[in-house]
């Protein structure tokens, strides 16, 4: 559809004002603010042409580097992994190789400090900083009963859920007999089957002999109940984390052992092994110091009977001041292990007395993550000694998440994980803002479903939701090592075995186009890490869940409200500093704390409460007040209650309410409201923002992840004085924002965005004196107040000197456009219809397999269509294109309509809904397409029409995904012998192309 461009031609005469660096940097972002590729290698067993290669391709999409990890599949070795395992001088070649060519090629090296995700490392089987547990064995008593004999061992706790993606526990090895108990059934349960009711417990370490194990017991003679003896074994745990060679001679070609993640001892034979064996020369430690950037580890991807670390039970009683037998079977429940997944045998544990279970579960994980907190330090000690960063994903086990994210400085989030929650996102970006991280990684694009489906489209929308939410690095998911593998075949080397997204390479079709998603990516995440962030509102968590939503309401999205979530270890931090109306100012600067049903307390954090609220800031409970420590140490409980009383009782900024649904209201009668007020237009309606504050600018990202495209009058604090800029991350542009209203200190402009679309304005403040250093344009003396009519949107154009123009879209009709100085424009245009544009010349490039499918190289077989009709591929050719994965090219022309007025004539191109990607190019020049989700993605290509009545040009080129090809051949596809149709079939089957 074609409309009429009407120019405002105003003069301008005041001085564009610098935006410092930050702008300077948007059209072309440093190597620091670009995202990443996960680089996956079978093991060394590789071509290193083909890694150099590899390398090679990740840099020249425009990406900051590579996250080098040395995957060694989950399953039997497929090669000789005593010659080719990790820590084999074959391995120290392809690391040294990879570190090269990144040093060559100028990006940077990020490294797996262990195999697979890092969580292991080759040991002798058995040594002390390998994985530790505490197994049990039960023997039933019933009443009447008697117990004489020597108690068995332990068995390894089994469950197929994980070992589906993790190796299993293995049976061997020494038990020591650490405590002995018994537990008294409740036999009134009203519980599932799988939970044993407990009423008393018993401890019976004293009774037995912890050599022989002999034991002699009776249940007490009062009691009619069935008794369990619970015998408990401290023994290593015995998971690989990769399998070892089939003839291995010695420990290093025997696979790797999951590491003690809850004692530097841990962190210790992790890195001593890396040192010794990885780098062991100068020439690479030297090599890795000046290309490396982040060393890495994966979450805790492992299993347990219970985590347990060596002076665990002394420990526990130096910190809690109690003996933690008693609270052995307590803590035997779904939130101990992995994602709240499983349970070791099958059953877990209840007492009578709910709180004294809670309170023992408390107390672990407390001395737990003071563990964690040990092997942290250790870690970022060894790995600054290497490169600048430690880089840690966050998806813990049973210690607290939020309080472990300020202990890392690159915490880690992940697409799979936290299944792009936003508030899991935020869990990341709490404690980071508060430790004053401006870099949260996320390892995007990873979703459960078959290998080689992913889009740009559908990776953007990954990466967009969490940007909004607190991400300010992505690092892909991933890039397979495309070279000849072990009994592989086209397209590759395929990690997960076709179950996760995705192979990013030349291997997939849309590999074309990637440099200019990397490019968009790069230039929000500058957005994002620059300055200091600016959120609305905390919320206060003592752990976090993995099991829904923190905030049960989106009342405050639905207004426009950020917030994020903060742990006990963030509120008592030395950077919660408070006035009585910003948290942490010079920080995230939270308008209010809000307890939402939170009411377990350390006595650090009840202290801060009392600060705060002596200070005036706002703070807001909901629901429950029965505040109280978390655990049994002393009186602690006590003491939280007591101060949380008197707060509550003597400061009227500490509201409480009895339901979320009064929480909008509280903070506007406190005047709190957001920095950017977005007023949701229906249920359905679903925008994010974030906020960042520097010297000379206000940036702010909008990003709609509803369904439909939406227009939205959007308020922005503080911001009136600020000349708007708007940021478009696909060109690397910046233009003034011409339409818009000011009031009071807010700016009030209507914002249109598509589904899965992003906007970024940068409010510019104005400061005497400054000079236009980042060669923005001229803004307009008078912006647009109102425009009635026919009119679809405005355009500023810089005419050189102090002269700018605004441009108005019309569609046929009357208009009346309104600036800010009161003068009014009426119009009535006439622009001629829309030019239908039906055939195209069509040319589908179809991927496959070479002849040979064990080259591993893609043949390339054209399909010409003439003067056709758009159509779906496999409609265009039922025959040779039913199963067709590629690129294809499309060429049309139209000629420029004449105009019957002198009214100037704009063009734009209407694409309908891209599922795919594409690139676009009129008259030969480049025209820069947001591949949002909308039905009808609209492009404008006014500045690129010939003169009227003359011909234009389109050039199109889509690429797809190669999920078509890879599902028609899936019977014949493997990856180290792993067939794509024995994993993935049933998937391939249920979604034909």
């Amino acid at each position: 559809m074609r409309h009429s461009i009407l120019p405002l031609v105003l003069s301008s005469f005041l001085t564009a004002r610098a935006v410092g660096h930050i702008l300077d940097d948007f059209e072309d972002p440093p190597l620091e603010y670009r995202p990443k590729f996960r680089y996956w290698l079978p093991d060394a067993e590789v071509d290193i042409d083909s890694v150099k290669k590899d390398v090679g391709q990740i840099a020249a999409v425009g990406s900051g580097g590579l996250e080098f990890l040395p995957y060694y599949q989950f399953g039997a070795p497929s090669t000789n992994w005593s010659e080719y395992g990790f820590g084999s001088e074959a391995s120290r070649t392809v690391m040294r190789a990879a570190m090269s060519a990144a040093d060559e090629l100028g990006i940077f090296f990020d490294f797996a400090v262990g195999a697979n995700q890092g969580q292991g490392v080759p040991a002798e089987a058995g040594s002390v900083g390998l994985a530790l547990e505490l197994a049990y064995v039960n023997i039933t008593i019933n009443h009447g009963q008697h117990f004489n004999g020597t108690l068995p061992l332990s068995t390894q706790p089994s469950d197929a859920n994980l070992e589906y993606f993790m190796h299993p526990l293995q049976e061997f090895g020494q038990q020591n007999l650490t405590t002995v108990i018994a537990v008294e059934v409740v036999t009134n349960s009203t519980s599932s089957p799988h939970v044993v009711d407990v009423g008393r417990i018993i401890d019976l370490s004293e009774e037995v002999d912890l050599t022989s194990r002999h034991l002699d017991w009776q249940p007490p003679k009062d009691s009619l109940s069935q008794w369990r003896i619970m015998a408990w074994y401290q023994r290593y745990t015995n998971q690989r984390s990769i399998n070892g060679g089939p003839d291995a001679v010695n420990f290093v070609q025997n696979g790797s052992w999951i590491i003690d993640w809850f004692s530097p001892a841990g962190a210790e034979r992790l890195t001593k092994f890396f040192d010794e064996y990885l780098v062991p020369e100068q020439q690479d430690q030297e090599l890795l110091s000046k290309v490396g950037q982040n060393a890495w580890q994966d979450s805790m991807e492992m299993n347990s009977a219970l985590w347990w670390t060596h002076g665990f039970f002394e420990q526990f009683r130096t910190d809690r001041g109690y003996n933690i037998r008693k609270c052995l079977p307590l803590l035997i429940r779904t939130d101990t292990f992995w994602a709240s997944q499983t349970i070791p045998y099958g059953e877990t544990f209840e007492s009578q007395n709910s709180t004294y279970g809670d309170r023992c579960n408390d107390d672990y994980r407390i001395v737990l993550q003071k563990g964690y907190k040990k092997y942290m330090g250790y870690m970022s000690e060894w790995a600054h000694s290497k490169v600048p960063v430690c880089h840690i994903n966050t998806l813990i086990l049973t210690v607290t998440l939020l309080d472990s994210v300020g202990l890392i400085d690159t915490p880690e989030g992940e697409s799979l994980g936290f299944n792009d929650d936003p508030d899991l996102f935020r869990y990341m970006a709490g404690p980071a803002h508060m430790a004053g991280n401006s870099i949260i990684s996320s390892e995007c694009g990873a979703k459960k479903t078959a290998g080689y489906t992913q889009s740009i489209q559908d990776l953007l929308w990954h990466v967009r939701r969490g940007m909004a939410t607190g991400i300010t690095m992505n690092v892909f998911h991933g890039y397979a090592y495309s070279g000849p593998a072990f009994n592989t075949t086209w397209p590759g080397y395929t990690v997960f075995a076709y179950t996760i997204t995705d192979m990013w390479g030349p291997c997939m079709p849309a590999w074309t186009h990637m440099n200019d998603t990397i490019a968009y990516v790069s230039r929000n995440q500058l957005l994002g890490q620059t300055g200091t962030p600016q959120v609305d509102i905390a919320f206060y968590m003592h752990e976090a869940s993995f099991s829904g939503t923190a905030y049960q309401s989106n009342n405050l999205e639905h207004l426009g409200f950020t917030y994020d979530f903060l742990g006990p270890r963030s509120i008592s931090d030395s950077n919660a500093t408070i006035d009585s109306s910003s948290l942490t100012l010079g920080g995230p600067s939270y308008k209010a704390l809000v307890f939402a049903n939170q009411t377990k307390l350390t006595v650090e954090v009840a202290e801060q409460m009392k600060l705060f609220a002596e200070a005036g800031f706002p703070v807001f409970v909901i629901g429950r007040t029965d505040f109280h420590s978390a655990g049994m140490k002393g009186n602690e409980s006590a003491v939280v209650s007591r101060i949380m009383e008197n707060v509550l009782a003597t400061h009227k900024n500490v509201i409480v309410l009895s339901s979320a649904k009064q929480l909008p209201n509280a903070l506007v009668a406190k005047k709190i409201r957001p920095r950017t007020l977005i007023r949701h237009p229906s249920e359905k309606s679903r925008w994010y923002s974030f906020r960042r504050n520097t010297p000379n600018n206000e940036i702010v990202f909008l990003y709609n992840d509803g369904v439909n495209t939406e227009t939205i009058d959007v308020k922005f604090e503080g911001v009136a004085e600020a000349v708007p800029y708007v940021l478009n991350a696909w060109t690397g542009a910046a233009t003034p924002l011409v339409q818009y209203t000011t009031k009071a200190d807010r700016i009030i402009a209507a914002i249109t965005l598509d589904a899965n679309q992003t906007m970024s304005i940068a409010f510019t403040r104005k400061t005497e004196g400054t000079t236009n250093v980042s060669g923005l344009p001229q803004p307009p003396r008078h912006v647009v107040r109102s425009a009635l009519g026919h009119v679809e949107g405005f355009l500023h154009s810089d005419c050189g000197g102090n002269c700018s123009e605004i441009h108005a879209y019309l569609s046929r009709g009357h208009s009346k456009i309104t600036l800010s100085n009161a003068r009014t424009y009426k119009f009535d245009a006439a622009p001629p219809v829309a030019t239908p544009l039906k055939f195209w010349n069509i040319t589908i490039h179809d991927w496959q397999s070479d002849d040979d499918q064990y080259s591993i190289k893609t043949k390339i077989t054209r399909h010409e269509f003439p003067e056709s009709p758009l159509l779906p591929w496999k409609d265009l050719n039922a025959t040779l294109l039913e199963d067709v994965s590629g690129t294809a090219d499309y060429i049309t022309e139209f000629a420029t309509p004449t105009m019957e007025t002198n009214q100037a004539l704009g063009a734009r191109l209407h694409l309908g809904a891209i599922k795919d990607s594409v690139r676009l190019w009129v008259n030969g020049a480049r025209v820069f397409v947001d591949p949002t989700s909308a039905a009808d993605i609209v492009v404008d290509i006014t500045n690129y029409l010939s003169p009227s009545g003359m011909p234009n040009v389109v050039f199109a080129e889509v690429a797809s995904n190669l999920y078509n090809r890879v599902r028609a051949d899936s019977k014949s596809i493997e990856s180290l012998g792993i067939s794509a149709s024995f994993t993935a079939g049933t998937y391939y089957q249920a979604n034909p192309p």
